[in-house]
């Protein structure tokens, strides 16, 4: 992600219309000459290399522009630190030796040396070895390429602007199943419908960091994740009303296909560890319920329902619950999807609710039907749910 200063440099405003500063086919010569520095620095603390950057390279580039691509190969081309002890445990016992009173530097490092079976060459040699500036410079890969490398600082362009957006609608068009996979495994606070004339497409509403109170920048990094599954669509268009400037006045961002973000599909995403373990928890205290993953979207009006499970009791098959996991949410939030659930005409559904990703700290709706959540959802409780509403019946 660009940091606030970069972002600044990275597109501009005309009347209230976000400009983006795209890299094109013409910053490719000069990339192709970063690659090769970065080459010559690998192994080479990063500090080393940046002060070698702030020389001019060999082919003329863009001061603004040379700054987002070093940013973004730093993200990619970080060796881990190759030392023999871990760097925050090495300063901890430091700083605990050297308080001692009349403790000489030499005495301090020999010491803390001996408790870790090291020599103090190596100690010292561990002692910033995690910090940015003292990380070594890795190979970078040989597929990335300069147009590669254009195409990334594009991504990072439009994500660090989506990241200031007080919301953000999409509409995708083709194989945007990963698209709405992403959003959901995100937690993003999301509303999808079906697209008008369109059998094979979709729209999101979508809550931008800046209308939330609370956790917006964790929130903003989820929003973000969406940008590079656009390319996955066949086609696609997103509008994001974000705040660039630094009174906080909204401007327009927008962003189609066959704008320079990449193409091709994007990799599928991973299952969550959350579902993992209730599905497995599930199958071990009700034997007689079958657990679907993913079912079928629901189209109801105006809105799709995307369910992460369907709960079917295998001697009675009519007997069918609909569980969604939610990550982010507010109390409006979650009473619009109840009423969406009503009119679709679903009754038999358990939302389950992360009491950490409250964002604006509000009650939960009064339903039952929703269950709170931290690390695990108890299975239990949703069984409760189930046999509650069976003996109602």
């Amino acid at each position: 992600m660009l940091p606030q200063t970069l972002l600044r440099v990275s597109a501009h405003l005309e009347g209230d219309r976000i400009v983006p500063h795209y890299f094109t086919a013409r910053d490719e010569p000069w990339l192709r000459a970063l690659l090769a520095e970065c080459d010559r620095f690998v192994g080479r603390k990063r500090a080393e290399l940046h002060e070698r950057l702030r020389d001019p390279l060999a082919i003329r580039a863009p001061k603004s522009k040379l700054r987002i691509a070093v940013q973004v190969l730093d993200a990619c081309n970080r060796a881990r630190p190759n030392v023999i002890v871990p760097p925050k445990e090495v300063r901890a016992a430091l700083f605990r030796a050297a308080a001692q009173p009349h403790a000489s530097r030499d005495a301090v490092l020999g010491s803390v040396a001996n408790s870790f079976a090291v020599t103090t060459v190596e100690l010292e040699s561990a002692l910033f070895a995690d910090l940015p500036a003292e990380q070594r410079v890795a190979a970078v890969p040989t597929s990335f390429s300069p147009e590669r490398l254009a195409t990334d600082a594009n991504l990072a362009i439009v994500a660090a602007l989506v990241r200031r957006a007080a919301h953000v609608q999409i509409t995708a068009r083709g194989n945007f199943r990963t698209l709405i996979r992403q959003a959901r495994l995100a937690g993003l606070i999301c509303r999808e419908s079906p697209l008008e004339r369109a059998a094979d497409g979709v729209a999101l509403d979508i809550s931008g960091p800046f209308a939330l109170f609370h956790h917006s920048e964790v929130y903003g990094r989820a929003l973000a994740s969406l940008i590079p599954r656009l390319a996955s669509c066949d086609e696609f268009e997103l509008t994001a009303a974000c705040a660039l400037g630094r009174d906080g006045q909204l401007s327009s961002l927008a962003l189609r296909s066959g704008d320079p973000i990449g193409s091709g599909p994007a990799s599928a995403p991973a299952e969550p560890r959350l579902e993992q373990k209730f599905e497995r928890d599930f199958r071990r205290i009700a034997p007689h319920w079958d657990l679907n993953r993913q079912p079928p979207a629901i189209a109801s009006s105006e809105t799709l329902i995307f369910p992460d499970f369907e709960l079917v009791h295998r001697q009675q098959p009519n007997c069918r619950w609909l569980l969604e996991v939610l990550g982010f949410w507010t109390r409006e939030y979650l009473c619009e999807k109840l009423q969406r659930l009503h009119a679709a005409g679903i009754e038999r559904f358990v939302l389950c609710v992360d009491q950490n990703r409250d964002c604006k700290k509000g009650d939960l709706p009064p339903d039952r039907r929703i269950v709170r959540y931290k690390t695990r959802i108890d299975p239990r409780a949703i069984l409760a749910i189930i046999t509650a509403d069976s003996a109602g019946e």
